[in-house]
């Protein structure tokens, strides 16, 4: 399918992996955290950028949550393929990493098996064993074993696993890049040892002294001495990739590592050790900088980590272009979904004739959302549904019995809020309870009612990105909340909870002064009749700008169930005030996500009863002037439906 909509933040991130001709000495490019919910296409745009560089630059996607997390070794396994995927060949920016390999020699052995006089002649015996070039092309093999499929740039397409071949070919790359191609049998590693010493700080340290105290730190548990290790371990990748860049004349572009699911706390502790470590430097009055461009993603739980160990992030837009002179660590650019005319690009895939119809359906569906207006178009593209008929798509089922469209939509942001991006029923099933609620804070209302275990600190309600703001006053994405509510509106027993029982708890527990969310509510849960009767008092006595207001936050989204059917598919007949409210309760709502009104002709008739019945309103009204300038707003839709 064609990519748009990314090619702003695409070119945003050309700008970090560029480097100004002449310039190679610029400030480091600071992280780029592309931040958004489940589905909103980050990795997505890490695939993209992969595409774009890795036959220009050494370049590497690494997924962390392809292997088991070790707690021990939060940063290593990130580390390590990051190492191997820049390895790989790329004629002209050949990358060695010397220091890295050190240290991973060093962690390999057990230093607490020997009284601490023999460290040192342990270290100088595993590094001496290891200067035979066929005893590390066996190491490096090993640590291809640990990396497993985290480097999507060394997997074989469909592989689960590393082919032995390719194995065997990047372990003599790492190796020839060390021996820069000669084919001699001894390695030194000299001048990498002699690096621990002073770490680019300055420092005066004894260098095996710091390796044999690396090696044997490196599984405590204290994630204060973990993150000591992490930042040793990455201070050392730098700096190779830093000597490395040296020897290459003209360098036109950066390293580039693209961190995939950058919650997940390998990647973290690989982010927070990097920004850390640059910190350092420049603390110690360093000039020195890196070639590293890291673009990671994440769905905003990275910066909360990151709070108090680096500087705030700068907040970016896709239209911004990085300044090397703000100095920025690092930045956080949330991604936005898609706009209806990018929808009807997409949909030029499925047909070009009828792309302007399809995608203006698509988007009135999924709000712009990447992940399901792919979906979606792919689904209308394979010609199981017709694309008038988004209603039974939805229904029908995803791959096979069990799992309907829409309940694997919902799937795309519950799949993001486990900690390993794995789909957990019990998660979605909260999601789809919590959906009923007008705001955050309704929601937590509702905690007795989801699965246990999923508290008022779980992620469902702690996402960043998930919820509009943090506070309570924060809202689900509309298109995430009428998902959840068609889910909701098909449970037929009382586990999980269904529509009466969800709605009749948000209902006994509306706060008093909530008039809007008591209203809102009610319809849902009794129809639009049970609340005509106050709105038509509140019309006649209260300003008019506020009852419109108060009209649109109870509408604010439409019932999947359709009580107030027979209003929307019947003939208009309403006279008095009590009646044109009814009408408006149960067709405006209906015009924004109703998949069932999908003809041009049907939607004219209903913006046409919507402005009628506001013109009729306006003469019961303290102020005409609003109610009319409404009543022409669906006038302007039902010509514009022409």
């Amino acid at each position: 399918m064609v990519i748009v909509g990314r090619a702003e933040l695409l070119e945003l991130i050309d700008t970090l992996v560029r480097v100004p001709r002449g310039n190679t000495e610029t400030a480091g490019n600071p992280v780029l955290a592309l931040e958004g919910y489940g589905g909103a296409g980050r990795t997505t745009v890490l695939e993209q950028v992969l595409d774009r560089w890795q036959r220009r630059t050494p370049t590497v996607l690494v997924r962390p949550l392809e292997r088991p997390y070790d707690q021990y070794n939060p940063a290593r396994p990130v580390l390590a393929a990051a190492m191997l995927g820049l390895s790989m060949d790329l004629p002209g920016f050949p990358i060695a990493f010397p220091r890295t390999l050190v240290a991973q020699l060093a962690i390999n052995e057990n230093f607490t098996e020997v009284p601490a006089t023999e460290h040192r002649e342990r270290l100088r015996t595993v590094l001496n064993r290891y200067r035979d070039r066929a005893a590390l092309v066996g190491f490096i093999g090993d640590l291809v074993g640990l990396v497993g499929a985290q480097a999507a740039n060394i997997k074989l397409p469909g592989a689960a696993v590393i082919a032995p071949t390719l194995s065997q070919h990047l372990s003599n790359l790492v190796v020839g890049r060390l021996t820069r191609g000669r084919l001699i049998t001894k390695i030194t590693w000299g001048s990498a040892v002699s690096w621990y010493g002073h770490q680019d700080l300055g420092l005066r340290a004894d260098a095996e002294t710091v390796l044999i105290e690396l090696a044997i730190k490196a599984a405590v548990e204290d994630p204060d001495i973990r993150r000591g290790v992490d930042d040793l371990l990455i201070s050392a990748f730098l700096a190779d990739l830093r000597n490395s860049a040296a020897r290459v004349a003209g360098r036109p572009s950066n390293v580039v590592v693209l961190l995939d699911d950058g919650d997940a706390p390998a990647a973290v502790a690989f982010t927070s050790a990097l920004l850390r470590s640059r910190k350092a430097l420049a603390a110690a009055g360093s000039s020195l900088t890196d070639p590293l461009t890291l673009i990671t993603t994440s769905s905003g739980v990275l910066a909360e980590e990151l709070d108090g160990q680096v500087p705030a992030a700068a907040t970016w837009t896709s239209r911004q272009r990085a300044d090397p002179a703000a100095n920025e660590a690092w930045a956080r650019l949330p991604l936005n979904d898609l706009s209806e005319f990018e929808v009807k690009t997409l949909a030029k895939d499925v047909t070009a004739i009828e792309a302007d119809r399809i995608g203006a359906q698509v988007y009135r569906l999924t709000d712009g959302h990447p992940a399901a207006t792919g979906y979606v178009l792919n689904r209308i593209k394979q010609a199981r549904q017709r694309s008038d008929d988004l209603e039974a798509l939805l229904r029908d089922n995803h791959a096979g019995p069990g799992t309907t469209v829409q309940r694997h939509l919902l799937g795309l942001f519950a799949r993001d809020l486990h900690p390993r991006k794995q789909l957990d029923e019990g998660i979605l099933d909260a999601l789809v309870t919590v959906s009923a609620a007008r705001t955050k804070g309704d929601a937590l209302r509702l905690l007795t009612l989801v699965p246990s275990g999923i508290g008022d600190r779980s992620p469902l309600f702690r996402s960043p990105t998930l919820w509009s703001a943090p506070t309570d006053d924060g809202v689900l994405p509309a298109f995430t909340r009428r998902m959840g509510l068609r889910d909701l509106a098909g449970r037929t027993d009382d586990t999980p909870p269904g529509w009466d029982r969800v709605f009749g708890m948000l209902l006994d527990t509306v706060s008093s002064e909530d008039r809007a969310g008591r209203l809102h509510y009610t319809r849902l849960l009794h129809g639009g009749a049970a609340i005509v009767d106050e709105l038509a008092d509140l019309l006649s006595t209260s300003d008019t700008t506020k009852w419109l207001s108060l009209f649109d936050e109870i509408v604010e989204i439409s019932d999947p169930r359709r009580p107030d059917a027979g209003l929307i598919d019947g003939s208009d007949h309403a006279t008095t005030p009590a009646e044109h409210i009814a009408v408006l309760l149960a067709v405006v709502p209906a015009l924004e996500s109703d998949l069932r009104i999908t003809t041009v002709q049907r939607r004219e008739i209903l913006c046409a009863r919507a402005g009628h019945s506001f013109d009729r309103l306006a003469d019961h009204a303290l102020d005409r002037t609003p109610i009319l300038v409404r009543a022409n707003v669906y006038h302007d839709c039902a010509r514009r439906s022409r």
